[in-house]
C-alpha cells in the first residue's frame, strides 16, 4: 500500500505542538489525541489537566482525563513517520544519528529499522548478525521515495512478543485493540468469548465506515457553510436596509418639519436598536458556525488524513475515538438557517393631512425575529359561499417566542380543485400573540390547497389542504358538546318528501304531493286529470300552474330531464352498499342528492307518464335508494360516542283540514339504521326514540308526544287540532352517549320539553326527520346544524336544573296512554 504525498500539502501543526511550539518526539513530546481529534505534546497536557479535567486549548471542550492519566489518551503515530519525512525533506544536513553515542550527523537511513544512522552506525550495523540483511539507503535515494518508506510497522508491546507485528484484532467490548500471533494464542482464546479477526479485515470495515462519516461531515460542512452566506447575506443586507429606510424616515419626516424632529430621533433610534439586536444574533451565529466549521473542517482533515497516512495497525488504534468525533459532530445541531434576518420595514402610520394629531406616534420600526423551520399551520373546514377563516399560521422565533406584527411576512395562494386560484388574505389573528389567520371565500366544494411562505421561505412543499363544504355541514364545538354539521340526506328522502337543494329544508303538503307523486296517483286512481276536484285553498294555485304548463317550452323539459338523468347516474354507483358502506360514506359528508321538485319535474308534460321512475333514467336509479316506508329522510351523519351532540330543528306547520283520531304531523328522532327503514314512523321500533307532534284523543288538540317501542312516555298540547291553525317553534336536541339520555327542549320558549333515559348507544344513530298527513296538513323542517348554531341553550348546561325538570315531566304522562297503542290515521299516499 502506497502513497504520494507532496510536502506542500503537509501543515507545520501536524508535526509541532500547538501549545509550546516543539516538534513531537517520542520523549517528552510526545503526539497524543484528544477526544475532540485535536493533538497536543504529553508535556503541554500534563500541564494543562486541573481536577482530572482537561480543556482542548483549540476548542475549549472539556474532557475527563481517562485513567487519572494523560497517557491513556491514545498517541498519534503517524506524525512520527511525518517528523521524520519532513526532515528529509526540509533538513537534510541536520538530522542527528540516533545510534551514535556522539551524536553524529545521520547519512544514512535503515528502512527496516526506521532509524537515521551516521556512516559509522551504519557500518556497524551491516556488520552485525541481526541487522546485515536491512535494507539501507543513503538521503539521495531517499528523496526519491515517498511517505510509506517512513511509516513503520507497530510491533507488540507485551513482554516477550517484542518485535511480533500486530497482524490481529480482538473486538470482543472488554479488549478491542490489535494483537500479535503470540497473543492470540496465550491471551486471546476465542473458546472464551474473544474474537479474533485479522487487522486488514478490521481496518478495512473501519476505513470504510469512518470514509462514510467523513462524507457525511462534508454534506454538514457544505450545508453550514450556505446558512453561514445566508447568514452573511441578511447581515449585509441589514446595512443595506439600514441606510435605506433612514432615507424613507427623512422624506416622511421632513413634510411635518420641525414638528417631527423628537419623533424622527426615536424612530432611529428604534431602528438603531433593532438592527443592532439583530446584527448581533447574526454576529454571534456567524461566528459559532465559523467555529463550527472549523471543527469539522478540523475533525475531517486529521480522518482524511489517518485514511492516506496511517498504517493499519495505527489506524485501527485511533478507529474508536475518530469516529466518536465525526459522529459527534455530524450529529451536533445546526440551525437550518439565520437566527435572525434582515426583515425590518418602516411602516408610514398616519401619516397625512391629520399628521399633527399623532405627531408623537407616527411611524413606527417594526422588525421580526421569525425562524421560518419553527413555523406551525392549523387548517380549518371552510363554509361554502362565506369569508371566513381557512387556515392559522403561528410565528415564532428560534427560541419558540411568538412574532407580533409580522403578517406581511406571510404570502399564500390558494387553488380549488381545478387549479383556480382563490383570492384570500392574511389578517392578524389579535387574539394570540404570533397568530395569524388566512381569510378566503370558497366558491367550490371539496379539497383546496394552500401553499405558504414566510419570508418567502415556503413552510412545506406540498403545501397544507383544507376542504370546503356547506356552512350546515362543518362541526362546531361549545365546550364538551359537539354541534356535528349534518344535512338531510336527499338520497334516502321518500320520494314524496321535498329537500331543498342545499339539504337543510324538507317541506310536505299537497302542492309537493302533486308536483311529485300525483301522475302516478292519478294514474292508479284511474282519475282524469281535468275532472279531479280540487280541494278550496288549490284553486288560486291550479291556475298559476296550468299556466306555467302552457308557457313552458320544449327546450326546458328536455333540460330538467336532462338534469334527473345526470344526478340520477351519480346515486347509481353506490347501489347496494352494505350498511357500514354507508355509513363511512354519510360520516365523511358526501354529496347530496337534487330532489327539488322545480328541479327534477317537467310540469309542462301532458303525457301524463307515471314519474316515480321516468322513461329517460336507467332501470336501476336513485329511486331504488330512497325509504320505501319511512316518510321523511335521514340525516347525512350518524352520531357514535363518547360525547354530546347537539342540533336545532324549526318547525312550521299549518293545519288546511281538522284532523281526525290520532293524526301524524311530524316525527324527529334517533335510530339505528335498520329501524328507520322497517316502518313509516321510528316511534314503535325497539332502537329508535321518537319526539312526534300528533293529534291527541285525550287533549282533543295537536300534542308533543314521546316514544319508544311504540310506548307513549309523556305528551303535551300545543295547538288545536282545527283548521286554520299554525305553529311556529325551533326545537333543540342534546344527546349525551355517555349518560345515555337525549334531552329535547323549546328553544324559543327556553323551556324542557322531555329527557329520554337509557338510550342504547353502542350502535350508531341516526337522525331522522319524518313529515306526514300532506292532505291535511303543510310540514316544513328546517335544520340548524354545525357552525349554523349560534349558542348552547342555558336549560341544557350544567347546573341549570334541566335533568330534575325532565324527571318531572316524565311523570306526567297517564298510565294508561303510556300502554296503549295508537292507531294513525296516515292516507297510503303519504308514507
Amino acid at each position: 500500500m502506497t502513497h504520494s504525498l507532496n510536502i506542500d500539502d503537509l501543515k507545520e501543526e501536524y508535526l509541532n505542538c500547538d501549545v509550546c511550539g516543539d516538534e513531537y518526539d517520542e520523549e517528552q513530546h510526545e503526539p497524543r489525541v484528544l477526544p475532540c481529534l485535536h493533538t497536543f505534546c504529553t508535556r503541554c497536557m500534563d500541564g494543562m489537566v486541573r481536577d482530572w479535567t482537561i480543556i482542548c486549548p483549540t476548542c475549549r471542550i472539556k474532557h475527563d482525563v481517562p485513567g487519572d492519566s494523560i497517557r491513556n489518551f491514545p498517541k498519534e503515530h503517524t506524525r512520527r513517520s511525518l517528523r521524520d519525512f519532513i526532515r528529509l525533506k526540509r533538513k537534510t544536513h541536520n538530522i542527528p544519528c540516533r545510534d551514535c553515542p556522539d551524536s553524529g550527523q545521520a547519512v544514512y537511513f535503515c528502512k527496516d529499522c526506521q532509524t537515521f544512522m551516521c556512516a559509522e552506525c551504519t557500518h556497524a550495523h551491516l556488520r552485525n548478525f541481526l541487522s546485515r540483511n536491512h535494507q539501507i539507503a543513503n538521503f539521495e535515494q531517499l528523496r526519491k521515495y515517498g511517505l510509506e518508506t517512513f511509516q513503520r510497522e507497530m510491533t507488540c508491546a507485551e513482554p516477550g512478543h517484542e518485535g511480533q507485528p500486530l497482524a490481529y484484532y480482538c473486538s470482543a467490548k472488554v479488549c478491542s485493540k490489535p494483537l500479535c500471533k503470540m497473543c492470540t494464542v496465550l491471551d486471546h482464546d476465542e473458546t472464551k468469548g474473544h474474537v479474533i479477526k485479522k487487522i486488514s479485515e478490521v481496518y478495512d470495515d473501519e476505513r470504510q465506515n469512518v470514509n462514510e462519516l467523513t462524507k457525511k461531515l462534508e454534506d454538514k460542512i457544505a450545508f453550514a457553510k450556505s446558512v453561514m452566506k445566508e447568514t452573511e447575506d441578511e447581515h449585509s443586507t441589514l446595512n443595506n436596509k439600514e441606510e435605506t429606510m433612514q432615507k424613507e424616515i427623512d422624506i416622511e419626516m421632513d413634510a411635518g418639519a420641525k414638528m417631527l424632529e423628537i419623533r424622527r430621533r426615536e424612530l432611529k433610534d428604534n431602528l438603531t436598536g433593532r438592527i443592532k439586536e439583530k446584527k448581533a444574533v447574526l454576529q454571534k451565529q456567524r461566528d459559532y458556525l465559523r467555529y463550527y466549521v472549523s471543527l469539522m473542517s478540523s475533525a475531517r482533515e486529521f480522518s482524511s488524513h489517518s485514511l492516506v497516512h496511517s498504517m493499519p495497525a495505527e489506524f485501527v488504534q485511533l478507529t474508536k475515538t475518530i469516529t466518536n468525533r465525526l459522529i459527534e459532530l455530524k450529529d451536533q445541531h445546526l440551525d437550518a438557517c439565520p437566527l435572525e434576518n434582515s426583515y425590518v420595514t418602516f411602516d408610514r402610520n398616519s401619516m397625512g393631512p391629520e399628521f399633527k394629531n399623532f405627531v408623537l406616534g407616527m411611524g413606527q420600526i417594526r422588525s421580526t425575529a421569525i425562524f421560518p423551520p419553527k413555523t406551525s399551520v392549523e387548517t380549518l373546514e371552510a363554509p361554502l359561499g362565506q369569508e371566513s377563516e381557512v387556515i392559522r399560521v403561528f410565528l415564532y422565533d428560534a427560541k419558540g417566542r411568538p412574532q407580533r406584527d409580522s403578517f406581511d411576512a406571510i404570502t399564500v395562494e390558494i387553488k380549488d380543485g381545478k387549479g383556480n386560484v382563490i383570492p384570500s388574505k392574511v389578517v392578524d389573528a389579535k387574539t394570540v400573540d404570533g397568530c395569524y389567520k388566512i381569510v378566503c371565500k370558497p366558491t367550490t366544494h371539496g379539497s383546496h390547497r394552500a401553499r405558504i411562505r414566510v419570508l418567502n421561505r415556503p413552510v412545506n412543499e406540498e403545501g397544507f389542504q383544507f376542504v370546503v363544504r356547506a356552512p350546515g355541514e362543518i362541526d362546531k364545538r361549545f365546550g364538551d358538546i359537539l354541534c356535528v354539521g349534518f344535512l338531510f340526506d336527499a338520497e334516502t328522502a321518500h320520494h314524496e318528501r321535498a329537500i331543498s337543494l342545499d339539504g337543510r329544508n324538507m317541506r310536505s303538503d299537497i302542492e309537493t304531493l302533486r308536483r311529485v307523486a300525483g301522475l302516478r296517483i292519478r294514474r292508479d286512481r284511474g282519475i282524469a286529470r281535468d275532472k279531479r276536484r280540487l280541494f278550496p285553498w288549490e284553486l288560486e294555485s291550479a291556475k298559476k300552474q296550468k299556466q306555467r304548463e302552457m308557457n313552458m317550452d320544449e327546450e326546458a323539459k328536455t333540460s330538467i330531464i336532462q338534469k334527473s338523468v345526470k344526478m340520477d347516474s351519480r346515486f347509481t354507483k353506490n347501489k347496494g352498499a352494505e350498511i357500514d358502506e354507508i355509513e363511512r360514506e354519510r360520516l365523511g359528508g358526501r354529496g347530496r342528492a337534487n330532489t327539488d321538485p322545480e328541479e327534477q319535474l317537467d310540469e309542462g308534460d301532458t303525457s301524463q307518464k307515471s314519474i316515480s321512475r321516468p322513461s329517460l333514467l336507467p332501470e336501476k336509479s336513485i329511486w331504488s335508494k330512497k325509504l320505501k316506508k319511512y316518510s321523511g329522510v335521514i340525516s347525512t351523519k350518524f352520531l357514535r360516542g363518547p360525547g354530546k351532540f347537539y342540533w336545532e330543528v324549526q318547525v312550521f306547520y299549518r293545519i288546511h283540514v281538522s284532523l281526525l283520531r290520532n293524526a301524524l304531523l311530524f316525527e324527529i328522532g334517533i335510530s339505528r339504521l335498520d329501524a328507520v327503514h322497517s316502518s313509516f314512523y321510528v316511534g314503535s321500533q325497539m332502537f329508535a326514540w321518537s319526539f312526534s307532534a300528533e293529534r291527541c284523543n285525550d287533549h282533543k288538540q295537536v300534542c308533543h308526544k314521546f316514544r319508544h317501542k311504540r310506548m307513549l312516555l309523556h305528551h303535551n298540547p300545543i295547538t288545536s287540532d282545527t283548521a286554520g291553525s299554525t305553529h311556529h317553534a325551533t326545537y333543540g336536541f342534546l344527546l349525551d352517549t355517555t349518560k345515555r339520555e337525549w334531552t329535547i327542549v323549546d328553544v324559543s320558549l327556553r323551556k324542557l320539553l322531555f329527557n329520554f333515559q337509557n338510550i342504547d348507544c353502542t350502535e350508531p344513530l341516526w337522525p331522522v326527520f319524518g313529515t306526514y298527513n300532506p292532505y291535511s296538513v303543510h310540514v316544513e323542517l328546517s335544520l340548524k346544524t354545525g357552525r349554523d348554531i349560534m349558542a348552547i341553550p342555558d336549560i341544557l348546561r350544567p347546573g341549570s336544573g334541566g335533568t330534575k325538570a325532565s324527571n318531572k315531566v316524565a311523570k306526567v304522562a297517564p298510565a294508561t296512554s303510556r300502554k296503549k297503542k295508537l292507531p294513525f290515521d296516515v292516507t297510503k299516499s303519504s308514507h
